[in-house]
C-alpha cells in the first residue's frame, strides 16, 4: 500500500535548513585563522560576546542581516577554541636528559610491538637475522650524574626504545622473549629526541610521537635491558594489547591449518597479514610488497581499520538489530557500543577513535532529526568533534573524512535524489495503478512501461507464475539502478579526495574509480565474514576453517583486482605539492558544487562541472620554484647522508644522491630499513614541494648506502632521462639500482675525471674518478664521482665522500676555486685538508650531516679549518635544509628555503 510521495526534488532549502552545517565550518575557518594569525584569546572572547549580543538585536529589530553576526561568532568561537586547546608538549624534565649521554632508565612498557627481524646483508657472508622490538615505555626515573650526585631522580615521561637482540640467522621466536606490556625494566640507554627531517613538505615525526606523548627515543642491546618484575597496577592499555597480539597471533597461524586445501580456498600468510591489519587493526606484518599494490590503486583503506570498516560494522550490526524488530532508539545505542567495543579491541588507535566519534554522533543526530536533512546531522557530528579537538583539523585523516561524507551528503546525495532514487522508488509496489496519479509525469510513463514489460514477460514465460514478472524483474531494476547510484558516488567521493590524495600522498589514482567501485561492494562482504571468522576463531578453532575458506576466496579475488590494476603503467601518478591557489580554488569549487547540487536541474548538472574544475585545478602541474638567470643549489635534510638538489637558470633538474640508512654498503639494512624509504618519505616529499613532478638526472656520487639507499624510490617517483655514475663495484644494492634504472628506461651514463658539457646553461666537469681508476670489492669513499659545477663566474664544488688521496689527485686540474663548497665525507677529518681548502677558496660551504649522528661529523678541526679560511658554514644538523642562489657572479645563501619564489 502506497503510504507516501514516491519522489522529493531537492532545493535550495536544502542548505537553508542546515544551520548547523554553516555553524561547523564557519567554526572550522575560524581554528584557521588561529592557526597562521596571531591573537589575543580575552580580546577573540570579547568580540565573540559583542557579536552575540549583536546577533540577538538583529534577530529583534533586522532579522534578514542577523546571519552577519552569527556567523562571526561562529568563526570568533572557532578561532578562540583554537588558541585554548593546549599544545602537547614534551616532558621538560625528559627532554633535558635526552643528550646522548649513557643512562640507566627505570619505567613500566606501556605498549609493545612485535618481536620482527632485520636482515642484515653482507656481500661474502650470508644473510642474517636480527631481532628487534620496540617498547614505549613510561619513565620513573633516570640516571643523573653531577660532581655531588649520582644516583636514580624521579623524571616523568615517555620513551620509545628499540631493543635488539644479537644475530642468530633463526628463527625470532625460538630464540628472544620478548618484553611484555606491564613489565618494569631498567635500561642503559642514550636518549635523543625524535629525529626529524627540517624540509617543506616532509612529515614531522617528532610531532607524530608526541601527539603519542613520546619526549625521547632510544636503541639499546638486549643485554642492557634489566627486568625488574611486573606493574602492580594493571594496565587496561595493555589488557588491549595483548588481546589484539593474541587475535593476530592466532590468524597467522590459520595458513597452517589450511595447506592442504585448494590454493583458491587457502589462507597464505600474506593474507593473515592483510586479516591481521583489516580485523584486529595490527599492521605490524604488512610487508612493502603487500602495501604498494593497494596504495597505486587507492583501495589501501581496505587493509586499515578505518572509518569505512567501522561504517560497515556499524551499518551491519544496526541491520541486524533493526532485523530483529529492535527499536530505533536501543538498536542506535546498540549500535553505538558494539562499535566502540570494536574499535577497542582493535587498539583504539586516534583515527579509529575520530571515526568512532563521527559514527556515534551521525547516528544521534539521525534519531533526533529523523534523517530530514543530512547536511545538518554531518555539521552536527563535524562541530562536536572541531570543538572537542580544535587541532584534528589540521589531521590528514579527519579532514579525508570530512570532506567525504560532505561530497556524499552535500553533493551525491542531493544529486541522486533529484535523479535516480525516485526511478528506484518507482519499481515498487508495480501492480498498484493507483500510485500512479500521484507522480511526475516521467516516472507515471516509467511505471507504465515497466508493466508493459513485466506483462510481456509474464506472458512469454507461459506460466501463471507471476514471482518472475512482477518480483524478479523490478528487483534486477532496481539493483541496476543502485549500480549507478554506486557509480555517482564514487565519482563524487574520488573527485573529493584528488585535493587531500595531492597534498598528503602527492598521488593520483587513475584507476581508484573502477577498483573502489569493485572492492567497495566485495568489502562489504568480506569484513562481516572476516569477523565472523574470527568468532569462530576464538571460540572453536577447529571450526574456524570453514568460514576461513570463504574469507580467503573474498580476499584473494580482492587482492587479485588489485594486483591486476596495479601492474598498470598508469596506476599512480605522482604529482606536486597544490599551491595555496589551487587549495583555495578547490574549496570554492566544492562549495559551489553543494550550493549548486541543491537547485534546479541545470545547476545540478553545473555541479558535475564544478567537482571536475575542482580536481583538475587540484592537480594541475606547476612549474618547479627557482630563482630567474640563477643556478640554485639546495642541500635536503636527510640526515647523516648526502641529498643536493640543482635547477639550473633554463629549469632543468639534477638530484645528486638520494640519502638513505647509513652504515654499510647496502641500500639498507633489510626488513626495518625498508619500512621507512628516505627517498620516499624525505627526498620526494622535498622535491614535491618544490613544484617538481620530473628530474632531467640524478647523479650517484658512489655506492654507500646514506647515498644510494633513497635513490630507487627517486626514480621510480621522477622517472628521470638520465643517471649519472662513476666507478662503481658490482655490489648487489648498486646492481638492483641500475636494474631499476633499466626497468624505468632511465639511461645510466659514466663519468671519469676529464669529462665535461654544457647542460642547461650551466658548465659540468668531472674532476673524479680518474680514468684508471679502479674500485675495491666494497664501495668506497673513493669511489665518489666529483663534479664541479659553474654558472658564470659562480660555482659549485660537489665532492660527495672524497678523501684525502681523491682530494691530492684533484689538486692538479685547471679551475678547482668554487664559490660554494660541498664539504667531503659530512665533514669528516679525512676530508676537506687544508692544501685542498685553500686551492678551493670557497666563500659559502654546506655540510649535511645528522644530528648525534654516531661518527662524530662533523669534526671540529673540520669546522676550525673551515672558520680560519674565513668560510661562512651552513649545516643540515643544525638549520636544516640550506638553499644557496649562483647568480653568475657570486654565490649567497637563501633563507627563504622552501618558499615560493618571487619573479
Amino acid at each position: 500500500m502506497h503510504t507516501g510521495p514516491i519522489t522529493r526534488i531537492p532545493s535550495r532549502s536544502g542548505l537553508r535548513t542546515a544551520p548547523l552545517f554553516h555553524a561547523a565550518w564557519l567554526f572550522a575557518c575560524g581554528i584557521v585563522v588561529a592557526r597562521w594569525v596571531w591573537l589575543r584569546p580575552g580580546m577573540v572572547l570579547i568580540a565573540a560576546a559583542l557579536a552575540a549580543t549583536l546577533g540577538c538585536v538583529a534577530a529583534l529589530r533586522a532579522l534578514r542581516i542577523a546571519w552577519l553576526p552569527l556567523a562571526a561568532l561562529w568563526v570568533l568561537l572557532g578561532a578562540w577554541c583554537g588558541l585554548m586547546q593546549p599544545q602537547p608538549a614534551p616532558s621538560p624534565a625528559l627532554a633535558a636528559v635526552s643528550d646522548d649521554l649513557l643512562r640507566a632508565v627505570e619505567g613500566t612498557v606501556v605498549a609493545t610491538g612485535p618481536v620482527r627481524a632485520e636482515t642484515e646483508e653482507n656481500v661474502d657472508a650470508p644473510a642474517t637475522e636480527s631481532p628487534t622490538q620496540r617498547i614505549d615505555v613510561q619513565v620513573a626515573s633516570v640516571e643523573q650524574v653531577t660532581d655531588t650526585f649520582d644516583g636514580q631522580t624521579p623524571v616523568a615521561g615517555r620513551v620509545r626504545i628499540t631493543v635488539r637482540w644479537p644475530s642468530t640467522g633463526l628463527s625470532t621466536d625460538k630464540t628472544v622473549r620478548a618484553f611484555r606490556c606491564g613489565e618494569r625494566i631498567r635500561a642503559v640507554v642514550r636518549l635523543l629526541p625524535p629525529e626529524t627531517y627540517h624540509d617543506p613538505g616532509v612529515w614531522s615525526r617528532a610531532s607524530y610521537l608526541l601527539d603519542q606523548g613520546i619526549t625521547a627515543t632510544a636503541s639499546v642491546a638486549v643485554d642492557r635491558v634489566e627486568t625488574l618484575g611486573a606493574s602492580p597496577e594493571r594496565l587496561a592499555g595493555c589488557r588491549l594489547a595483548e588481546w589484539q597480539h593474541d587475535t593476530a597471533a592466532r590468524l597467522l597461524a590459520l595458513p597452517g591449518a589450511m595447506r592442504r586445501l585448494p590454493p583458491a580456498l587457502r589462507l597464505t600468510p600474506d593474507d593473515a597479514a592483510m586479516l591481521a591489519a583489516m580485523i584486529a587493526g595490527d599492521r605490524t606484518y604488512l610487508a612493502q610488497s603487500l602495501r604498494v599494490g593497494f596504495e597505486r590503486t587507492g583501495s589501501f583503506h581496505m587493509l586499515v581499520v578505518s572509518g569505512l570498516h567501522l561504517a560497515i560494522v556499524a551499518g551491519c550490526l544496526f541491520w541486524v538489530l533493526r532485523k530483529v524488530r529492535l527499536g530505533r532508539g536501543p538498536a542506535t545505542f546498540a549500535t553505538i557500543a558494539g562499535s566502540f567495543a570494536y574499535a577497542l579491541f582493535t587498539g583504539f588507535a586516534t583515527p579509529v577513535q575520530r571515526s568512532l566519534w563521527m559514527i556515534s554522533l551521525y547516528l544521534l543526530a539521525r534519531l533526533v532529526y529523523r534523517e530530514r536533512n543530512t547536511l545538518n546531522t554531518i555539521g552536527f557530528a563535524a562541530l562536536c568533534l572541531l570543538a572537542a579537538s580544535p587541532r584534528s583539523l589540521f589531521d590528514a585523516g579527519l579532514q579525508m573524512t570530512l570532506l567525504a561524507v560532505i561530497a556524499i551528503g552535500g553533493v551525491a546525495a542531493p544529486l541522486l535524489a533529484a535523479t535516480v532514487q525516485p526511478y528506484v522508488r518507482a519499481t515498487r509496489n508495480l501492480r498498484t495503478v493507483a500510485i500512479d496519479t500521484e507522480l511526475p509525469p516521467r516516472l507515471a510513463q516509467f511505471r507504465v512501461t515497466m508493466r508493459m514489460f513485466a506483462t510481456r514477460l509474464q506472458a512469454a514465460a507461459n506460466s501463471a507464475n507471476s514471482f518472475i514478472a512482477w518480483r524478479a524483474f523490478p528487483w534486477t531494476l532496481r539493483c541496476l539502478l543502485r549500480m549507478v547510484e554506486l557509480v555517482a558516488i564514487s565519482c563524487v567521493v574520488e573527485l573529493a579526495m584528488t585535493l587531500p590524495m595531492a597534498f598528503y600522498f602527492h598521488r593520483i589514482t587513475l584507476f581508484a574509480l573502477p577498483v573502489n567501485l569493485l572492492i567497495l561492494p566485495l568489502l562489504a562482504l568480506l569484513l562481516p565474514a572476516a569477523l565472523l571468522m574470527l568468532l569462530v576463531l576464538l571460540a572453536w578453532p577447529a571450526a574456524a576453517v570453514v568460514p576461513a575458506m570463504a574469507v580467503a576466496l573474498l580476499l584473494h579475488l580482492g587482492a587479485g583486482l588489485v594486483r591486476v590494476f596495479g601492474s598498470l603503467a598508469l596506476a599512480d601518478l605522482r604529482v606536486a605539492t597544490p599551491l595555496l591557489w589551487q587549495t583555495a580554488l578547490f574549496c570554492a569549487l566544492l562549495a559551489a558544487a553543494v550550493v549548486l547540487a541543491h537547485s534546479g536541474r541545470w545547476a545540478r548538472r553545473a555541479a558535475w562541472a564544478a567537482l571536475l574544475l575542482a580536481a583538475l585545478g587540484a592537480m594541475a602541474p606547476r612549474p618547479p620554484d627557482h630563482p630567474a638567470h640563477a643556478l640554485l643549489v639546495e642541500a635536503i635534510d636527510v640526515g647523516q647522508g648526502d641529498s643536493i638538489l640543482l635547477i639550473a637558470p633554463d629549469g632543468k633538474t639534477l638530484l645528486v644522491d638520494g640519502g638513505g640508512p647509513s652504515g654499510g654498503p647496502g641500500g639498507g639494512l633489510g626488513h626495518a630499513a625498508q619500512e621507512f624509504d628516505i627517498g620516499e618519505e624525505v627526498v620526494s616529499p622535498a622535491l614535491w614541494a618544490r613544484g617538481i613532478q620530473h628530474l632531467d638526472a640524478v647523479a650517484l656520487t658512489h655506492a654507500h648506502s646514506d647515498h644510494m639507499g633513497g635513490l630507487p624510490a627517486v626514480l621510480r617517483n621522477f622517472h628521470p632521462r638520465q643517471l649519472w655514475v662513476g666507478n662503481n663495484p658490482p655490489v648487489p644494492s648498486y646492481k638492483a639500482l641500475l636494474a631499476e634504472a633499466a626497468r624505468l628506461h632511465v639511461q645510466v651514463r659514466s663519468f671519469h675525471a676529464g669529462e665535461g658539457f654544457s647542460w642547461g646553461g650551466i658548465r659540468v666537469n668531472v674532476l673524479a674518478p680518474l680514468m684508471g681508476y679502479q674500485p675495491g670489492l666494497e664501495p668506497s669513499n673513493d669511489d665518489s664521482l666529483v663534479l664541479h659545477v659553474a654558472y658564470g663566474a659562480s660555482s659549485v664544488l660537489l665532492e660527495g665522500d672524497a678523501e684525502a688521496p681523491v682530494e691530492r689527485a684533484m689538486l692538479s686540474e685547471p679551475g678547482l676555486a668554487s664559490s660554494l663548497l660541498k664539504v667531503g665525507h659530512h665533514g669528516s677529518i679525512t676530508s676537506t685538508r687544508p692544501e685542498f681548502l685553500a686551492r678551493v677558496e670557497p666563500r659559502w660551504a654546506v655540510i649535511s650531516c645528522g644530528p648525534h649522528n654516531r661518527y662524530g661529523h662533523p669534526r671540529q678541526e673540520v669546522l676550525d679549518e673551515l672558520e680560519a679560511a674565513h668560510v661562512r658554514t651552513l649545516r643540515t644538523d643544525i638549520g636544516g635544509m640550506a638553499c644557496f642562489v649562483l647568480n653568475g657572479t657570486s654565490a649567497a645563501p637563501d633563507f627563504r628555503c622552501g618558499w615560493r619564489w618571487g619573479p
